[in-house]
């Protein structure tokens, strides 16, 4: 008998899960395939999930009519961190003795296989059969893995739920109807209903109070930024706004941080974190947040040691909990806490609070490290960084788009913008970028638009 084990959050359960598993079931030959929710992953953390009893009803609803499928709430059920193996170890016990076991894995999770504990025994009980997800395909030379030739989905949890908590309604044809009745019914992932500015102080509030001092990483985006803000209005004297200048952080964000702190009055630390001499962090491996966050949370850790109970906040929301984010498996190393997400708060609830407070940051794009530019394998340099910011500055200023990403790709820089925003970057426009990246970068030899939209994390593409 062939049998397929299907893990992941499944928050919510989409149709893409459900074509994978199809797919999946065809291609590999499965008699069964049972669908496993996850419990608390070790990786990501369990903030932000659905009730595992609603994971686990929505799953039902959407197997309802496959007799090959199942659902086994066997993490769920299960206290604390629930690691593959100790699962897999489980039902192998209750399964037919003989039986042939595939693990059904996303391409976007090889690069953080090695690191499942019980690797080496996993694979000697089943074989990993792994599925395309969105953006570029992940490669691997490791013979021991099957890759499924399926189409690739275009639908994502995380945009499921971002749309859900802003209240619009996803595509017709990306949930079950029974599973969308679901939903609504229980009103899961509903953005909170119009809460004033006293609500949303109070909940971040109360997390604060549970703190002695704390010393905030505020990287100068809107997130860290505004914790900084509500921290030291709310307890004075009590905070330490601290900030990392390396090449990877753009000018303007260390200008925005060292105004608000001259203008707030903040108690503001300039560090230099050090993971430019760390050759884990410049190789650009595809767990390179890691190695990042490693180095800056030892920094901010020894200046919250110099205060009695000090702890370092990071200002990470629910948002970030939807994918693979390396960085906070360090900060749990750590120790350190993200008071966003202890007070359930996502990005749309911080943008809300900064608007009701009438911050000048409240609308400001996203934009995360110039590292993030930088396609996986593609080697880390300061004249590399210098090149993508110079170039994503001359599209914003030539053009007046607020959201550009000009990424690099070995020698080559691909920029990418909205859809509906394509048109705007024309052939001479991408001639100039050529040069302005030269005059950073000389390995640098051409540039182009994306054939893609823009798309956060595309230069994630996982183990070259």
């Amino acid at each position: 008998m062939r049998i397929g084990l299907y893990g992941g959050c499944f928050n919510p359960v989409h149709e893409g899960h459900m074509m994978a598993a199809k797919g999946a079931s065809d291609a590999l030959g499965l008699d069964r395939l049972i669908f496993i929710p996850s419990g608390n992953p070790p990786l990501k953390g369990n903030a932000g999930l659905a009730d595992g009893a609603h994971r686990l009803a929505m799953l039902e609803l959407a197997i309802a009519g496959d007799p090959r499928m199942s659902v086994s709430g066997i993490e769920i059920e299960r206290d604390g961190p629930s690691f593959t193996v100790d699962t897999v170890r489980a039902l192998r016990s209750a399964l037919p003795v003989g039986a042939e076991l595939f693990f059904l894995l996303g391409d976007d999770c090889i690069g953080r296989l090695p690191q499942w504990k019980g690797i080496d025994e996993l694979h000697a009980m089943l074989r990993f059969a792994i599925l395309p997800r969105q953006g570029e395909r992940t490669c691997s030379s490791d013979d021991r893995l099957i890759w499924l030739r399926l189409p690739r989905q275009d639908i994502s949890s995380t945009q499921i739920r971002a749309m859900l908590k802003m209240g619009q309604s996803p595509a017709a044809n990306w949930l079950q109807p029974d599973v969308a009745r679901y939903i609504e019914s229980h009103s899961i992932y509903a953005a909170h209903p119009s809460l004033s500015l006293s609500d949303l102080q109070y909940r971040i509030h109360s997390v604060l109070d549970s703190i002695d001092h704390a010393v905030i990483a505020c990287s100068g985006g809107i997130d860290s930024t505004l914790l900084a803000m509500v921290a030291h209005a709310h307890a004075p004297g009590k905070v330490t706004v601290a900030h990392a200048i390396s090449p990877a952080v753009p000018s303007e964000a260390t200008e925005r941080v060292r105004a608000l702190a001259q203008q707030e009055g903040w108690t503001l630390s300039i560090v230099q974190s050090g993971e430019f001499q760390d050759e884990n962090y410049l190789s650009n491996p595809v767990n390179r947040c890691y190695f990042c966050k490693s180095n800056l949370y030892d920094s901010l850790s020894q200046i919250a040691a110099a205060h009695e109970n000090g702890t370092v906040f990071s200002g990470a929301n629910l948002d970030d909990l939807g994918e693979y984010r390396p960085g906070l498996e360090a900060a749990a190393e750590r120790g350190v806490r993200h008071p966003w997400i202890e007070a359930s708060f996502a990005k749309a609830d911080i943008r809300a609070l900064a608007r009701e407070l009438g911050v000048p940051f409240a609308d400001l794009p996203s934009s995360p490290c110039l590292a993030s530019r930088l396609y996986t394998g593609t080697r880390v340099t300061a004249s590399r960084l210098r090149a993508v910011h110079a170039c994503e500055t001359h599209v914003k200023k030539t053009t007046g788009l607020a959201i550009v990403r000009c990424r690099l790709r070995g020698d080559s820089l691909i920029v990418e913008v909205p859809d509906a925003d394509r048109a705007v970057i024309t052939q001479a426009l991408l001639i100039d970028l050529g040069a302005v990246a030269a005059h950073h970068e000389p390995s640098i030899n051409t540039a182009e638009l994306d054939a893609q939209a823009y798309s956060p994390g595309r230069a994630f593409v996982g183990v070259k």
